[in-house]
């Protein structure tokens, strides 16, 4: 199932009539589905590529489908090529007018990847961890056969179509991160249970920070795929996993030998705190399949913490905001002892500026905000609208700044003075702010850095990052950081580039963009800041500095 737009979601069916009880039995169909659970509608739609029922694991059916910028992906299984006898195999297609038509990809899995299912994130893709869409699958070749491990593929969301450009997962390095080589062969796994795995689905909870896996396994019922159910949650898509729930016959009821399929858990169906959600499953009743939903409560264990919330308390943050007018550049960039900030704090609009929003931070803030900055609004004006009526308002820390280099910074009103600081500083095109920092210096050198730094706005940012992490940063340490760079001319971001979690954020995320070939780069050369000075000694302050 597929998250097109607020309300839409686009879903295959296969076997069965869809949701009309005169529809013709399908092997592969279509439907759209309006709203949540238990008050969704649906209903069927032709498709160019709708099969007739019949050939049962020889029939051509979908096994997953993913919406990405507005674009469709949809996997099969049981394709059988040209030529061949052999329907274990897997095809790719795209659909650019929401399932109606489909360009079919010129290339098939014939190894391994029997029944690819994509990882999940938030609607068009939004929430993603990277540029990169991610593709698990039973190690098998056949859909109907289970495997003990499921293997991990990627490709750059630009570049879906094209076979030459999948990366799988090979290991982990002695650091435990990724390894992804192009062969195949190389393959490892990310998850291995010696029941077996089979139809398996993955979907990141934004909320809690955590990738949720549901899966199949061999039991001894009657039928062999009776009702058996286990649900896994993960840092990271490679692992590694924890057991939620794992149970061997989890939907039999009055002894009936029931039989479920495709578990998944649609990120639509996630409520804000993460804490509910809907397992969506095939349920075989009678002679058809059918569309199934059950709600799942989650109860976060003592002593461990959620993740992101929509609006949580994102404390021990700092950022900047920045312009360049003669580039027609702008951006903003991030550091935290939260994880994966990047995508949540800093936004940028091609031709109108940036905002930042943290500490008790609204991400549903940054497009009004925007919105209001390209209709010519002031950043005081824009930012004194957003708090007007919002009952959080001596919570929250914002910046913004407009292409003219006019910006405008909010601090909570209650901030713990106790051991930390919290403040913002702001100067010619740019602005800094933080909360929960080792002092003052934090952005004074931000500031410095930004102000001294030859090269384009990416390099200025990424210096401003460097020399905030250098003079203390969030006194508790950064878990994550993130840039994002847009440039008039160019749709949605020019640059954006993330370390969702790691020990040394900002190093990570400044050996990153030194390897980085991009025309947003100026003078950054790896191996040395560019500016002289990063520390904290003989700072002046910047024009403006609040506390």
């Amino acid at each position: 199932i597929a998250w097109v737009s607020d309300s839409l979601q686009i879903t295959a069916f296969c076997d069965g009539r869809g949701f009309s009880k005169q529809a013709p039995n399908l092997s592969l169909g279509f439907a759209k589905v309006v709203g949540d659970p238990p008050d969704f509608s649906a209903e069927n739609f032709e498709s160019d590529a709708d099969t007739p029922m019949g050939g049962g694991s020889s029939g051509t059916k979908a096994s997953d489908m993913i919406a990405v910028d507005g674009i469709i992906y949809m996997f099969v299984r049981n394709y059988k090529p040209a030529g061949s006898d052999d329907f274990t195999n897997s095809r790719l297609a795209c659909s650019t007018d929401h399932g109606a038509s489909w360009t079919w990809a010129d290339w098939h899995f014939s190894e391994t990847f029997g029944c690819p299912a994509f990882v999940q994130f938030g609607m068009n893709y939004q929430r993603a961890r990277d540029d990169y869409i991610y593709i698990a699958s039973q190690a098998n070749d056949s859909a109907y056969g289970y495997s003990p491990d499921i293997v991990l593929a990627r490709v750059r969301k630009d570049r879906v179509m094209e076979r030459s450009r999948y990366d799988f997962f090979a290991g982990p390095d002695g650091s435990g991160r990724p390894l992804w080589s192009p062969d195949i062969s190389k393959r490892k796994p990310v998850f291995t249970d010696p029941k077996g795995t089979q139809r398996i689905a993955i979907t990141y909870n934004a909320a809690l920070g955590r990738y949720i896996l549901a899966t199949s396994h061999l039991t001894g019922g009657k039928a062999t795929h009776t009702a058996a159910l286990g649900i896994f949650e993960a840092p990271e898509p490679w692992g590694p996993w924890a057991t939620l729930y794992y149970d061997d016959h989890w939907s039999v009821e009055d002894g009936k030998d029931c039989r479920t399929y495709h578990h998944r858990f649609p990120p639509k169906w996630i409520s804000p705190d993460g804490k509910t959600m809907w397992l969506l499953y095939s349920g075989l009743d009678c002679d058809l399949y059918t569309f199934c939903v059950k709600k799942a409560v989650l109860e976060i264990a003592p002593g461990q913490a959620a993740g992101h919330r929509p609006e949580t308390d994102v404390t021990g943050t700092f950022s900047i905001v920045a312009v360049d007018p003669e580039t027609g550049v702008c951006g903003a960039a991030v550091a935290s002892k939260y994880p994966a900030v990047g995508k949540v704090v800093p936004y940028a609009r091609p031709g109108v500026g940036a905002f930042c929003t943290q500490h008790w931070h609204n991400p549903d803030w940054a497009e009004p905000a925007l919105d209001m900055l390209a209709k010519g609004d002031l950043p005081e004006q824009v930012l004194a609208e957003l708090l007007r009526d919002d009952d959080q308002r001596d919570k929250r820390q914002l910046a913004i700044i407009d292409m003219s280099g006019r910006a405008a910074n909010r601090n909570p009103a209650n901030a713990d003075p106790s051991g930390t600081w919290w403040g913002a500083a702001s100067g010619k095109y740019y602005a800094c702010q933080g909360n929960t920092l080792a002092g003052q210096e934090v952005v004074f050198a931000m500031a410095r850095a930004y102000e001294q730094t030859k090269g384009s706005l990416a390099d200025r940012l990424m210096a401003a990052l460097i020399a905030g992490d250098s003079a203390g940063g969030d006194h508790r340490g950064r878990l994550a950081a993130g840039i994002r760079v847009a440039k008039q001319g160019v749709d949605g971001y020019w640059l954006k580039l993330y370390v969702d979690k790691s020990n040394d954020a900002v190093i990570d995320l400044a050996k990153r963009y030194a390897g980085l070939e991009h025309e947003a780069k100026g003078a950054w050369r790896g191996g040395r800041l560019p500016f002289e000075n990063p520390g904290t000694g003989n700072i002046e302050p910047p024009a403006k500095t609040e506390q």
